[in-house]
């Protein structure tokens, strides 16, 4: 195949990814729920005939490393010579795609001239699937409990909607009305990127368009194996951990050992806790899709991605692995997993990739919903959301303060006047949380407080929440950050904190305050600058005794003065603990 010239190259590779831009925006514009048009937690992507990606929107990461095995898994199932024009697909299966089955993708083919060119694929957060809880809970024990599975489902053939399939899944949802609306927003983000990508066909031609993609293909190969290059050849290891599997008590083992040889990387899982009982389970393709992840940021972060940048990566995990879930197990809450996991991958590859690799963030979904009877309407409602946290500090930075983890990418928070608009809730407080941020020479990042406040009579709370036990590290003797964790009723006598519950029965007026945690500090703490140190206890960053008794600077409280005197002899001791 002779190879396209460079100009109409990058005029084709910009207009893949402005097709996927395009579905992005139809699908934020026209989809029901908050949870998608201000969290957009969704991603959508343009693949090749064999499901290879070539373009992706701004959006998940997570879901866009495996949106091909989606692809994949329904070409295997129905056949090509059974996928026609104007068919639309819809799948969720665990098993297959990795993730839970919240995550509904819809897929659509493309065709130009008769003959199949490619694939849309959007994939979208549901809200509700259908679970024995409302949104999902923390303590399911096999995949019948979370929710309805769809595989390889046809909704449309050759662009008639099959009545019975819709009439089945709006049967068997939650909230009908908003998850229809937001099936439709996805049908309608898959046809803008399928008219797009038959634009580009008949501009270019359809055979200057596939030597496109196939240079595409081989550029992102070449990018990521000239970076694997440059690192040290060497086996690596890291582990980490997670408090518990959502029904049990033991902390899960997550070991990655990464082995950098020539131009191509391995990660092995081998070691990793095996398959449990909760829903921390991850399927195959998520764990494929979260070492995708952590190689992107190690490799080349700041190029587009397409399915070429993965091909120097291999993936080992053993068959009874909780990275590698077999029926019937749960997955609701496998995103923890791969978050950990990412981090642990990235911290393995410290040694080869030096000061690129900054301290673990805070490291967990820190996902959190309020359900129950709005008064106003005396119609179910239900607001959910994951929550920002610190990011690990840098060798010459402080981290980032309130970020999303590093597994969602552009996803955000619902802002206050949405929330307060649409739900019988008030967020009655949203600020930096004190001392959050891991110590060291460089702070790691903080969470956040985020108070919401029940206005209707009765409602239900589940929050999960994680790292407490591995809390996110520091690198280079920094300190460890804060973990998550959500306090109901703070400075009352009712006073509780949880961490992974489902369905906690709140009364009117009672308060959630979710609290996130922070990076990982950089370095050692008693090397900060004592001007630093002085100036995060004026923002109100850090408190007077953590100023005092992490970085071993004594302040006036009054003045906060640096009493220098104070400040050289403590450090000289090794501070206060």
């Amino acid at each position: 195949m002779k190879r396209v010239d460079p100009v109409t190259l990058e005029v084709l590779r910009h207009g893949f990814i402005a097709a996927a831009n395009e579905m992005r925006i139809n699908l934020m514009r026209t989809s029901y729920n908050p949870i998608i048009y201000e969290v957009l937690d969704f991603s959508v992507g343009v693949f090749d005939a064999r499901g290879n990606m070539i373009a992706q929107a701004a959006g998940l990461p997570i879901f866009l490393g495996n949106l091909g095995a989606a692809i994949k898994t329904v070409i295997a199932d129905v056949g090509l010579a059974e996928i026609k024009p104007g068919d639309v697909y819809m799948i969720n299966d665990t098993y297959t795609t990795g993730s839970h089955v919240n995550d509904v993708t819809v897929i659509s083919p493309v065709y130009a001239d008769g003959e199949l060119v490619g694939f849309t694929a959007s994939r979208a957060h549901w809200l509700d699937i259908g679970g024995k809880s409302p949104g999902g809970s923390h303590d399911c024990t096999d995949i019948f409990q979370e929710g309805l599975r769809l595989r390889s489902v046809r909704l449309y053939e050759e662009g008639k909607v099959n009545r019975s399939i819709l009439q089945i899944i709006k049967d068997n949802v939650r909230w009908p009305e908003a998850h229809m609306g937001d099936l439709r927003a996805q049908i309608a983000a898959a046809r803008t990127g399928e008219q797009r990508f038959l634009e580009l066909v008949e501009r270019f031609g359809r055979e200057t368009v596939l030597e496109a993609v196939a240079e595409m293909l081989r550029q992102g190969e070449e990018s990521v194996r000239q970076a694997i290059a440059r690192m040290p050849d060497g086996t690596y290891l890291a582990e980490g951990y997670l408090d518990n599997d959502g029904v049990g008590t033991e902390p899960l083992y997550i070991k990655a050992t990464v082995t950098i040889s020539g131009d191509e990387m391995t990660v092995d899982l081998t070691g990793s806790s095996e398959q449990t009982l909760g829903p921390l389970n991850c399927g195959l393709a998520a764990s494929v899709s979260g070492c995708r992840v952590a190689l992107k940021c190690a490799t080349d972060p700041l190029s587009p991605v397409n399915e070429g940048n993965f091909a120097p990566l291999k993936l080992i995990v053993p068959s009874n692995s909780m990275f590698n879930v077999k029926p019937p197990g749960p997955a609701f809450l496998y995103g923890i997993s791969l978050i950990v996991l990412i981090d642990v991958v990235l911290k393995a590859l410290a040694p080869a990739l030096g000061d690129a690799v900054p301290a673990a963030h805070y490291g967990d979904m820190a996902g959190f919903m309020i359900y129950g009877v709005d008064p106003a309407t005396g119609r179910q409602f239900i607001q959910q959301e994951p929550e920002g946290g610190g990011w690990g500090a840098f060798p010459d930075r402080d981290g980032e303060n309130v970020m999303i983890f590093i597994a969602d990418g552009d996803t955000r928070n619902i802002p206050a006047e949405v929330i307060e608009s649409k739900f019988p809730l008030r967020l009655e407080r949203y600020s930096l949380r004190e001392d959050s941020g891991g110590p060291g020479k460089f702070r790691g990042g903080l969470g956040h407080y985020r108070d919401y406040r029940l206005l209707a009579d009765e409602g239900f709370m589940t929050c999960i929440m994680d790292r407490s036990y591995c809390r996110p590290w520091g690198m280079s003797g920094g300190k460890e950050g804060a973990h998550d964790l959500v306090v109901v009723n703070p400075g009352t006598a009712g006073e509780k904190t949880v961490m992974k519950y489902t369905g906690y029965r709140l009364k009117k007026g009672d308060v959630c305050s979710v609290r996130t945690g922070g990076g990982g500090g950089y370095g050692d703490p008693l090397e900060r600058d004592p001007e630093m140190v002085r100036m995060d206890v004026i923002r109100e960053l850090v408190t007077l005794e953590s100023a005092r008794r992490h970085y071993g600077v004594v302040l006036d409280p009054d003045t906060s003065a640096i009493d220098w005197q104070a400040t050289a002899e403590l450090r000289r001791r090794g501070g206060a603990g």
